[in-house]
């Protein structure tokens, strides 16, 4: 009995020195975030794109709470032959999209983003990245730390008539990049390891076409993102810049990228 009393004495003690600490973190400036990424899916006839423009603005370090623009002007236009694609937010989340999904790019022409948000006008140009195909996704039987591991082999063969960088999307917020230094014009073989998977449950791969800057870019972001858990194109604890240009005002500079990917995928079924 005594020895319990000194127990809670001891810990009354250490209850009575507990101060709040209040952590005063400075206030940004907010910038502008633009997530605008395509995938073309040119094997389809006619070639099907997925993607939208999405714009918000950066919030303070412990904001949770996304804060998005609906009030801007986008477009995109086709710098090639002059074609203007509006695109007009569609909700209340900051998603912009054009009518009746007229906008679907073709390699050859020259893109260019326009958004003008708060007398500021953005900019970014690309053009459409080429992929190539996924020849197959199997499953195998290998672990990496346990037996609820699963193995996802992928194969694709490299292009050898150019310099090409690719992201995978591998399903469930995770994504991988690579480069074709080592096997140009090659078939590359990679396994990848999922957590908590269940039979017959579907599996998407996609490999995407990327230009090199935006490739140098994403590797950045899950870097910085510890390689999956959420969108790539969120903000991150440090600035990473992106294509997106204020053409009004360099020094208020935004988020973001503008990439249009021809792109590939390949759906598993688990046993």
């Amino acid at each position: 009995m005594k020895k319990q009393l000194v127990y809670f004495l001891f810990l009354l003690l250490l209850s009575s020195c507990q101060d709040v600490i209040e952590i005063d973190t400075p206030s940004t400036t907010p910038r502008l975030v633009v997530d605008a990424n395509f995938n073309v899916y040119t094997n389809q006839n006619p070639s099907q794109v997925e993607g939208s423009i999405k714009l918000s603005l950066t919030t303070d370090y412990f904001d949770i709470e996304k804060k998005p623009i609906n009030d801007a002007q986008v477009s995109i236009t086709n710098e090639t032959d002059g074609t203007v694609y509006p695109f007009t937010a569609i909700d209340n989340s900051g998603n912009y999209k054009s009518p009746n999904d007229s906008f679907i790019p073709e390699f050859g022409n020259l893109y260019r983003l326009n958004i003008l948000y708060s007398n500021e006008n953005y900019s970014a140009e690309t053009v459409l990245i080429p992929s190539v195909p996924i020849h197959k996704v199997t499953e195998g039987s290998g672990s990496l730390f346990g037996n609820d591991d699963t193995e996802i082999i992928v194969e694709f063969t490299d292009d050898p008539s150019r310099n090409d960088f690719y992201l995978f999307d591998m399903d469930f917020n995770e994504f991988l990049t690579t480069e074709d230094e080592f096997y140009q014009g090659e078939t590359f073989v990679f396994s990848y390891f999922y957590d908590n998977l269940s039979s017959n449950q579907e599996v998407t791969i996609k490999i995407m076409g990327l230009e090199e800057q935006f490739y140098n870019y994403m590797n950045n972001i899950l870097e910085q993102s510890g390689e999956g858990g959420g969108s790539p194109f969120q903000p991150t604890p440090s600035t990473i810049r992106g294509n997106i240009v204020n053409t009004s005002n360099s020094a208020n500079f935004a988020l973001g990228y503008f990439s249009i990917s021809e792109t590939y995928a390949y759906t598993l079924t688990l046993n």
